[in-house]
This record gives C-alpha cells, sequence and structure tokens, in this order.
C-alpha cells in the first residue's frame, strides 16, 4: 500500500469512528487553558493509529493525542496526525470538523489528507502529483486555487488563538483584515479552511498559533493546488512553524502587507 493510500484509508477510519460518535453524549475533558479533548479524538485516533503501525510499523508517528517531541527534519517518515481538527465544534454537535493525516520526510511533506466525514468530502494531495477532490466515493476532480486578484472581493479565514496575548494580537489583525477584505470568518478548523483554500472556496486563511498536525495536510493541498503558504510575514514557512498564511498566490503580496506584524 502507498503512503497515500494508506493516508487516505486511516482518514476514513478515525472519520467513521467520529460519525458514529457524533450525534451521542461527550465525554470532555481539559488538557489546558480553552483546550479540550473528546472520548472520540482519542477513538479515531487509536483507529488511525492502529491502521497505520500496521502497514509502516518503523515509521515515527506525531499525533495530537500522543507524543510530540519528534524531529520533523528526520530522514525517518514521520506521520503527523489530528485525528479530530475542530473539537470544540465537535463537542458542541456543530458539523464542521475534520481528520487530518499528513506524512512528511526529511522536513518535506510527502502526502496529505484532509477528509470532512459528514460531507464524505476527501481533500488529499501527494508532492509533485498535484491536489484533488472526491465527495461520497465519486470520480476525483483536481483542485484549483481561486483566480481572485482583488483583496477587496476576497473571502478570508482566520483562526482564534487560546493564549490571551495572542488573541488580542489576532483582534488587531482581524480588525485590519476584515477592513480590507470582502468576507472574514473562521470555521474552527484549520484544516478545513486550508482545504477550502486549495478548492478554491477561500482566497486566503492566516492561524498565528497552529501546531504541526493542525497544518501539515493542508498545507500541502494548497501548494499542490497551485497557492502559496508562507509565515505570516511572508518568509518561507518550514513544518512546525505556528505562524501560517495560506492564500490563493494572487493575493499573497496584499496579504502580507495588510498582517504586518506592527
Amino acid at each position: 500500500m502507498t503512503f497515500l493510500q494508506t493516508a487516505i484509508q486511516a482518514a476514513q477510519v478515525a472519520g467513521k469512528v467520529l460519525c458514529e460518535k457524533f450525534m451521542h453524549t461527550r465525554a470532555t475533558t481539559r488538557k489546558g487553558f480553552r483546550d479540550i479533548v473528546t472520548d472520540a479524538d482519542v477513538a479515531a485516533q487509536e483507529a488511525c493509529l492502529r491502521l497505520i503501525t500496521a502497514h509502516f510499523p518503523s515509521h515515527h508517528i506525531l499525533a495530537e493525542e500522543g507524543r510530540h517531541d519528534l524531529d520533523l527534519r528526520s530522514d525517518t517518515p514521520t506521520w503527523i496526525i489530528d485525528p479530530l481538527d475542530g473539537t470544540s465544534n465537535y463537542a458542541r454537535q456543530l458539523p464542521l470538523f475534520a481528520v487530518c493525516v499528513a506524512l512528511a520526510q526529511g522536513g518535506q511533506l510527502q502526502v496529505g489528507v484532509v477528509y470532512d466525514p459528514l460531507r464524505e468530502e476527501l481533500f488529499y494531495a501527494a508532492r509533485g502529483a498535484g491536489a484533488f477532490v472526491q465527495t461520497a466515493g465519486g470520480a476525483a476532480e483536481r483542485l484549483q486555487v481561486s483566480a481572485l486578484s482583488e483583496l477587496a472581493e476576497a473571502s478570508v479565514a482566520m483562526g482564534f488563538p487560546r493564549d490571551p496575548d495572542m488573541r488580542a494580537r489576532a483582534n488587531q489583525l482581524d480588525a485590519r483584515m476584515g477592513a480590507a477584505c470582502q468576507s472574514l470568518r473562521g470555521f474552527g478548523s484549520a484544516g478545513l479552511h486550508l482545504a477550502y483554500v486549495a478548492a478554491g472556496r477561500l482566497e486566503a486563511c492566516y492561524h498565528l498559533t497552529l501546531q504541526p498536525w493542525d497544518i501539515a495536510a493542508g498545507a500541502l493541498l494548497v501548494t499542490e493546488a497551485g497557492g502559496q503558504v508562507s509565515a505570516l510575514d511572508g518568509a518561507v514557512w518550514r513544518l512546525g512553524e505556528g505562524r501560517v498564511l495560506a492564500s490563493n498566490g494572487l493575493l499573497h503580496p496584499a496579504l502580507v502587507e495588510t498582517l504586518a506584524w506592527k
């Protein structure tokens, strides 16, 4: 089984768990300030890891509800997994969440999958081979970022940092971006934000405090769909950096200027 096939199957297995548990009462615990985990996160991750380790037992795994101390630049293939991206939405039965599965080697993303199990939308990409979406098992359609070139007409998504100081900073940036673009919104799932940029449904998204599992899969989708991913200031983004801007590329200079860290 290829890396991409494994990533797809792992995301689908985890997504099945999430769908089965979605309408049931959640067991929710706090793991930090404004940060929760549910029994569904844990169950979905266990299902995902069982499948991956069955095929690639020697690979490393960096997962949200697991080890966080792995070197993402290692030559050993490293799986990067968020079993439930959008936990707060899920815990409140808001139907906006996804499973994110990526594989990196030597600091370079090789495959990425973002799966919305409720809508059965499967976004996937392999390095150098393009990005695609399948809906409910239908034919794969190639993803292409938006061709819009005016920021005043753009739809942009943003995140809400948990840290109070970072949230205050984000609020300042949101005010500037909200004044510059057509619409500003947040879905509570960075994976979906990035997938939607790749699909041309959004022109851009930006986040201040992402973890590797939040962004890895979606970042590859964006670049393979013809978009651009950078640090917030326009510098080269590297796997593991938390401040990120993703766009259709055409709007990137205007977005960087609007989000200039002042």
